[in-house]
Formats: C-alpha cells, sequence, structure tokens
C-alpha cells in the first residue's frame, strides 16, 4: 500500500507544540518568583520594601513622641490651633470669673468704708456722750452694728481672696489694685481714728461708759486689724498674679533687648569686679555715653520677692519723672549664696514683679523689660544684703 506524501508525521508535531508549552511555563515561573522576590522578599520569608519604609517611618515618629512627650501622630496630637483656641477659651473663662468677682470686692470695700464711717461717728459721740442710760444703750448697740458689719466685710475679702486664686487678667488686675489702694488709705484713716478714740478714752478711765466701750471696741480693733492683715496679703497676692501674667512678654534674656539696652546690659556685666566708688564712677561715664542711668534701687528680703507698698509709690514717682519715650530697663542681681539655678530664678522673680510694678505707671510711649545680670558682690563685698537687689535704669532715645 503506498503512503500519502502530502500528511504530515503526526509524532514529531505533537512533540513540537509540548515543547513550547513546556518553554512558556518555564517563563510564566520564572517571572512568578521574580516578582514574589521583588515585593515581599520570598515566598513569605521577609518584609517587603514599602514594609520597611513603613516601620522606619513609624520608628521615627515614636522617637519623636517620647521627646515632645504626645503618644500617636504627632499631626493629631497638639496643634498650634488647637493650643491657641485652648489657650483663648481659658483666658475667657478666667476674664469672666474674674468680672463677676468685681463687684463683690466693690461690695467689701464698701462695706469696709462704712464700719470706718461707723466708728468716726462714734468717736465723736463718745467725746460728747452723757451718762445716761438711755445713751449708753443706743452706743452699745450702734458698736454691735458696726462690728458685724466689720465681721461680714472680713468674711467676704475673704471669700473673694479664694476667687483671687486664678490667674484674672491684666485690666481685671488693675481694677483690683485701685480698689485695694482706695482700701488701704481708708484702713488708715480708720487706724488713726482708732488711734485718737483710744487715746480719748485713757482720759475717762474712771468712767463706766468708757469701760463699757472699751470692752465693746476691743473686738472691733481686732477685726480690723485682721481687715489690715488680710488686705496686706490680698495686696501681694495681686502683686504676684500680675507679674506672673505679665511675665511671658516682659522678662527676656540679654540678646532679645533692643540694641541701646543691650549695650547698657553688656557694660554693666564688665562691672563685677568694681567696688562702690569705681561704681559711681563708671555710672556717670555710662550716663554721658550711652544716655542711661539709674532712676530707682530696690532691696528684697531675703528669699522673698515681695515689693513694699511704700515702695511701690516711689516707683510710680520715678517712672513719672523719666522720659516719655525712654526705655525702661529693670536689671535683677543676686548675692553669692546658694546654688546660681535658685538665685537666677529668685532674681528672675523679683526683676519680672518690678518690671510689673513699674509697666503699670510707666508713661504711653515707654517701653519695659527685665533681665537677669549675675550674682554679684559688687555692692557690697562684707554683707549679702545689699547684692540682692534690682535696678530700674533709664535708657533716653
Amino acid at each position: 500500500m503506498t503512503e500519502d506524501p502530502s500528511t504530515p508525521p503526526a509524532t514529531t508535531s505533537g512533540n513540537q507544540n509540548l515543547n513550547m508549552r513546556l518553554a512558556l511555563g518555564a517563563v510564566v515561573l520564572l517571572l512568578f518568583l521574580l516578582v514574589l522576590q521583588m515585593t515581599g522578599g520570598g515566598f513569605g520569608g521577609g518584609q517587603s520594601e514599602v514594609e520597611k519604609l513603613k516601620a522606619e517611618r513609624d520608628a521615627r515618629q515614636d522617637a519623636l513622641n517620647n521627646k515632645l512627650g504626645t503618644s500617636g501622630p504627632l499631626v493629631r496630637s497638639h496643634s498650634a490651633q488647637t493650643l491657641a483656641t485652648r489657650l483663648s477659651t481659658d483666658s475667657a473663662t478666667l476674664a469672666g470669673l474674674v468680672t463677676r468677682m468685681q463687684p463683690m470686692l466693690t461690695t467689701s470695700e464698701a462695706n469696709l468704708k462704712t464700719a470706718n464711717n461707723t466708728v468716726q461717728h462714734l468717736s465723736q459721740q463718745l467725746a460728747n456722750s452723757a451718762s445716761s442710760a438711755a445713751e449708753n444703750v443706743q452706743l452699745k448697740n450702734q458698736l454691735l452694728a458696726a462690728q458685724t458689719r466689720a465681721s461680714q466685710a472680713e468674711s467676704l475679702v475673704g471669700s473673694l481672696h479664694q476667687q483671687l486664686s486664678a490667674v484674672p487678667s491684666s485690666a481685671a488686675m488693675e481694677a483690683t489694685r485701685r480698689q485695694l489702694d482706695e482700701a488701704l488709705k481708708t484702713r488708715d484713716s480708720h487706724r488713726d481714728q482708732l488711734t485718737q478714740l483710744q487715746t480719748k478714752m485713757k482720759d475717762m478711765e474712771a468712767s463706766d461708759v468708757a469701760n463699757s466701750l472699751r470692752e465693746q471696741l476691743d473686738p472691733l480693733t481686732k477685726k480690723v486689724a485682721s481687715l489690715e492683715t488680710e488686705n496686706n496679703r490680698l495686696g501681694y497676692e495681686v502683686q504676684k498674679l500680675r507679674a506672673d501674667l505679665d511675665r511671658a512678654r516682659l522678662f527676656v534674656e540679654a540678646e532679645a533687648l533692643p540694641a541701646k539696652a543691650k549695650l547698657l546690659y553688656d557694660e554693666l556685666a564688665r562691672l563685677e569686679t568694681a567696688n562702690p566708688a569705681q561704681l559711681k564712677t563708671e555710672y556717670e561715664r555710662i550716663n554721658q555715653e550711652l544716655g542711661a542711668s539709674v532712676v530707682d534701687r530696690i532691696t528684697f528680703q531675703t528669699n522673698s520677692s515681695r515689693i513694699p507698698f511704700d515702695k511701690v509709690e516711689e516707683i510710680r514717682r520715678a517712672v513719672q519723672a523719666s522720659g516719655n519715650d525712654s526705655f525702661i530697663l529693670v536689671v535683677g542681681y543676686a548675692s553669692k549664696s546658694g546654688d546660681l539655678a535658685s538665685n537666677r530664678t529668685l532674681s528672675a522673680d523679683r526683676a519680672t514683679r518690678l518690671a510689673s510694678v513699674t509697666n503699670t505707671h510707666k508713661k504711653k510711649d515707654q517701653g519695659v523689660q527685665a533681665v537677669f545680670l549675675a550674682e554679684t558682690d559688687r555692692f557690697d563685698a562684707a554683707d549679702l544684703a545689699p547684692n540682692q537687689v534690682c535696678e530700674i535704669w533709664e535708657v533716653r532715645k
């Protein structure tokens, strides 16, 4: 039988197709293995480049949060806008508290004035009083009423003092300061009246009326003394709170001072080895060359930053006598006792409080700032107290 030459052998064509399929399969397998190697580090045995970058980012984020004291992604912790909003809300709340407190403080001071006026009136009656029983009873009742009003005023002052523990606004602190100044003047007048009354009573030792009045006046005198103590304490508390409120804008490092004030600071820093006589000469030179001079100097008690009330008036007069556009620089010193960190903190508190008082009484176009200079014994090498001082310098333009 003869074969048809046009028909190809079936075995050869099948083998070629099988070889082609095997080659393509091998290429696909190699490509798949290559993709796995690039994206996953093998067959599930490692991290991809993306995962490594994410891990490195998270590690850096955790380190930055640890430094800042936050947790979670930084962008979700405390943004500047969030902090600003919170500070604005807190300030508005504090201002509202002080606004509500002001009428109560005004009422308290009015009650104190009323008590003072009553004592003055009773003092006049005591000078002209007769020995009649009816007048004695009436005077006794008036004294008891005055004592009651003084006690109520004292209680209200105590309540207001507790409310003042929150930091108020600058405007509220200024209003409170004015009211306290008026209360202090009233207290002094009241104290003088009591002294006069006690003097008159010494001339009436044998009088039963005088003895009776003395017994009733003694508690009132104690109440007045208690109010005086509380007023003083409240005044110093206002002084401290206002300084805390002003610290951020008044107390600076030397590098932040205006150019002419920085020159003054540098000149003062070079005078550490000068004695008091040399300081006088150098201060005269500074006045001529820089146009700067000391207008007041306040010495502080050990471990205290309080400014006595009589010194506040002294500071006001000194600042008002300075130039309308002068720059006022408060320079704080510390004595060479204790450690530097504590001394610097205490001196900064003193300088800030003094700058705050100065800023309250400054002229419209004057600038005020405070700075710490150094521990020193330039003012007195034998005694530490004179070196616990802050100087108020006027730098003229």
